[in-house]
């Protein structure tokens, strides 16, 4: 009965803790849109680990200050940003996202919609959740 009692408990922690991470993370997504649709871009890349990387078909970004001039790239272009997400399952001290991403910028005077099938690697850095791996493929 006592083992019975402390492996549900354990259980319900584990759970617990699962929900607060995939809730960290999410409102991480959130401050990132909110970032991108108020026009500061740069402010993104703090989202990011010391040492993140972006990687898509053609792209291979790694470092922060690389991270930086990625997403400024898209400065006074920026039109809104949506994040869905689909899966977070934390794993300790990292966790991974799938999802999906609905970035909307102007390129030759129109505005273009990326949409991206996205998977993130997130690790605990300086307290907080970070991006480590951003990779993403378009739909």
């Amino acid at each position: 009965m006592k083992t019975t009692l402390l492996i549900l408990l354990l259980g319900i922690s584990l759970v617990a803790q699962a929900q607060s991470v995939a809730e960290e993370i999410l409102t991480q997504n959130r401050a990132m849109e909110t970032a991108y649709n108020n026009g500061e871009l740069t402010a993104i890349a703090n989202f990011y680990s010391s040492e993140a990387h972006i990687i898509g078909p053609r792209t291979f970004i790694e470092g922060n200050e690389a991270v930086v001039n990625y997403w400024k790239g898209l400065e006074g272009r920026h039109v809104r940003w949506r994040l869905e997400n689909n899966e977070i399952l934390p794993y300790g001290e990292i966790a991974i996202q799938r999802g999906v991403s609905y970035l909307t910028f102007m390129y030759e005077g129109k505005e273009v919609e990326s949409v991206v099938r996205f998977t993130l690697l997130w690790i605990q850095e300086d307290g907080s959740w970070k991006i480590k791996i951003d990779h993403y493929s378009p739909l």
